[in-house]
């Protein structure tokens, strides 16, 4: 059986919804403009929506099973980059999931607390009310077998005490289920012994929602084969001792996972905030992930905290973040997880393959081009000869644009 998704990138937009719903993975109903009432009721101050493209990065094989990754990106060479590192790591095996762990972070924090050491050991003392106190905030995630798993209390600076709570989610990305559960716990601790609460709130450094996922890659499958392993791992050696570069790095890792982020109608800005501190936690800002050379094979790791969700909040009101899950079909968020982590190394691989190679340019460049042959009002059988005018003077410009146009107008 042919793949249906063979040059996906050549075809054009009508022939890849073509593909999609041979599949049957695409809705007509959701391919039309929700209306002022969805969105109106999503946001404050609403006045209209606003178009990022979604695209596909398809054949990503994770553990032997095959996803065609929706991501929602106006940045022209992230969705190319992941669909040709995607090729490359599948003729390698494809991605392996090493471990998974799904819980969040919530904190309650108490201030003006005078004698910690004794306020602590009252909170460790109250384990069995604390985990009846969680279950009457939220029965339901509760009996659908999540809710509270463990708590921890610790002492800090200025007379500060912080209660720590893991807590199961579930599939949701949970925000209000800790608040929630949080905020219940608090107002018994304050009523009972006369403290006050600073504020309740959820973690976005999630480092008990952590996925870790591997390739391992030939470098006879890839350009210079003689010395690409050596320089794909000086790239990840020289990022984990240069903060400029290691913040560039992470940035590429996050082109992939933010884009599916955003298509599946996720919190970016948690996510972001979560990778970025994970990045730091030990006290200096490291790469998200490692690249190794291992008995001749290059071996490529990714470790990151992902609080991410697929069901609650905007993602079952948004129509194309219900388009996009269709598409991307995973049953649980853990399942997201995994698929999100082996984006943002395929993303990573393809930034670095290319810098340690051709260089960012040969490809970037040309896609840019192509944003700004658009921009100079090239017609769609103009746009490559406008594309090839630019590249071929070096000159990738407005101005360049609309001069050849000028001289061409019948082209």
């Amino acid at each position: 059986m042919s793949n249906p998704f063979t040059q996906f990138y050549k075809k054009n937009v009508n022939e890849r919804k073509d593909v999609l719903k041979s599949l049957t993975l695409f809705d007509e109903a959701l391919d039309i403009h929700a209306g002022d009432h969805t969105f109106n009721h999503i946001i404050e101050n609403y006045i209209t929506t606003y178009e990022v493209p979604l695209g596909i990065a398809p054949d990503f094989l994770i553990e032997g099973q095959k996803y065609h990754i929706p991501m929602a990106t106006e940045e022209p060479s992230v969705i190319a980059g992941a669909a040709h590192a995607a090729k490359i790591i599948e003729r390698n095996g494809g991605f392996k999931i090493e471990s998974i762990s799904r819980e969040m972070i919530g904190q309650i924090i108490f201030k003006n607390i005078k004698d910690q050491e004794t306020f602590k050991n009252t909170l460790l003392g109250i384990e069995t009310k604390i985990f009846e106190l969680a279950k009457i905030a939220h029965p339901q995630i509760h009996e659908l077998g999540g809710g509270l798993r463990s708590y921890r209390v610790e002492i800090k600076e200025h007379n500060f005490v912080t209660l720590y709570a893991t807590i199961d989610t579930l599939d949701a990305m949970g925000a209000n289920t800790i608040n929630t559960i949080l905020e219940r716990i608090a107002k018994y601790v304050e009523s009972t012994y006369q403290v006050e609460t600073l504020m309740s709130i959820l973690s976005n450094l999630a480092v008990s929602s952590v996925v870790k996922a591997s390739v391992l890659l030939d470098p006879k499958t890839l350009k210079f084969s003689d010395k690409i392993a050596e320089s794909i791992h000086q790239a990840y050696l020289y990022a984990s001792i240069d903060p400029y570069r290691a913040a560039t790095h992470n940035k590429g890792i996050m082109n992939g996972i933010t884009a599916l982020m955003l298509a599946t109608g996720n919190d970016t800005r948690a996510i972001e905030s979560g990778a970025h501190a994970y990045a730091s936690i030990t006290g200096k800002y490291l790469p998200l992930t490692k690249w190794e050379v291992i008995d001749g094979m290059i071996k490529g790791t990714i470790e990151i905290p992902l609080a991410l969700g697929t069901v609650g909040g905007s993602m079952g009101v948004l129509p194309k973040a219900k388009l996009a899950r269709k598409i991307l079909n995973v049953s649980s968020a853990k399942e997201l997880m995994k698929v999100a982590a082996c984006l943002g190394l395929a993303q990573n691989f393809a930034a670095i393959y290319a810098l340690t190679t051709d260089g960012i340019n040969k490809g970037h460049m040309r896609l840019h081009a192509r944003n700004i042959a658009i921009s100079a009002g090239a017609k769609d059988d103009q746009i490559e000869a406008v594309i090839q005018y630019m590249i071929d003077r070096n000159t990738i410009t407005l101005d360049t644009a609309k001069a050849y146009l000028t001289k061409n107008p019948s082209l």
